[in-house]
């Protein structure tokens, strides 16, 4: 199709060619008024009648073609015309289409950002959530470190405190063997149940008399004996096996118990009871008794 520039100078020179043709018909109008309006003297002659007539009808066939091709033009005209408007409707429709497909998009694309967005704020949540509950278990981890590590200086310190208490309880022992050996050695003159069995010196106890009522007795008679050392006798405490259920010695018990130890009676289970509770392990007499035994 041609551009609308050059349609509207061929529209143009239509309108020039038509103005012409109507100049040209109002000249011959005017000829042919003049021809038959005037009473010349000289008659002209059939042949110079012709000769105008057959002028006048070629005239009248340009001026018949003119219009024709004016006709012809118009026509073409309109149907260019006529395509264009269609191309016009077709752009206009296809820019309207083009047109809704961008607002899809444009919709679309917002309604994906959206979501986009709202993703992002759930992940980050769930990461802060995240992070939360790491930094609570750290900090559990470093409360159950902490408390573990207290725990084991506790459990340090209790072995170090149940070290000391043995070492408490077997300077006791010691002192309190020793305490036991020697008081009836002070009263053997006094005492008439003394024995003597394998060259040892036994101390017999009377039948109606406990351990540990034994055990007091020696330590006031080391107390008379030895006033000088009452602090350090008053906080000696008795042995955890001395402070069990009191048995009574018998006669009968107290002349076998009075026996000397042989070799084959070290291992017997008696002997070993006897030995714990009288404090008989080796080693020197410690003096030091000022810590009390705690049970």
């Amino acid at each position: 199709p041609l551009p609308p520039a050059l349609l509207r100078e061929e529209v143009a020179q239509l309108q020039e060619e038509v103005h012409l043709l109507r100049q040209m018909k109002e000249m011959l109008a005017k000829d042919l008024e003049e021809t038959h309006g005037s009473k010349s003297p000289e008659v002209l002659s059939a042949t110079e009648l012709k000769v105008q007539l057959a002028q006048k009808e070629q005239e009248l066939a340009r001026a018949k073609e003119a219009l024709q091709a004016m006709k012809a033009d118009r026509k073409r005209l309109k149907s260019e015309k006529t395509d264009l408007v269609s191309q016009m409707q077709q752009l206009y429709a296809t820019l309207e289409s083009r047109e809704e497909q961008l607002r899809d998009f444009i919709r679309n694309y917002e309604q994906h950002r959206k979501e986009s967005e709202d993703a992002v704020k759930a992940l980050a949540k769930e990461k802060d959530l995240l992070e939360r509950e790491k930094w609570e278990l750290r900090r559990q981890a470093k409360e159950a470190t902490d408390h573990a590590s207290a725990l084991r200086s506790q459990l340090d310190l209790k072995d170090n405190r149940m070290k000391e208490l043995e070492a408490e309880l077997a300077m006791a022992k010691q002192s309190l063997a020793t305490l036991t050996k020697d008081v009836p050695k002070r009263h053997s003159l006094a005492m008439p149940g003394e024995t003597v069995l394998n060259g040892n010196q036994e101390w017999v106890m009377q039948a109606d008399l406990p351990l540990t009522a034994a055990i007091r007795q020696s330590q006031q008679t080391l107390y008379h004996s030895h006033p000088q050392h009452s602090a350090d006798r008053q906080a000696v405490r008795v042995s955890p096996c001395h402070s069990r259920q009191p048995s009574i010695i018998s006669d009968a018990s107290a002349a076998e118990g009075d026996r000397s130890s042989t070799p084959s009676d070290i291992n017997s289970p008696r002997h070993r009871t006897h030995s714990l509770c009288n404090g008989d392990s080796p080693g020197p007499v410690q003096k030091n008794l000022h810590n009390p035994i705690v049970q």
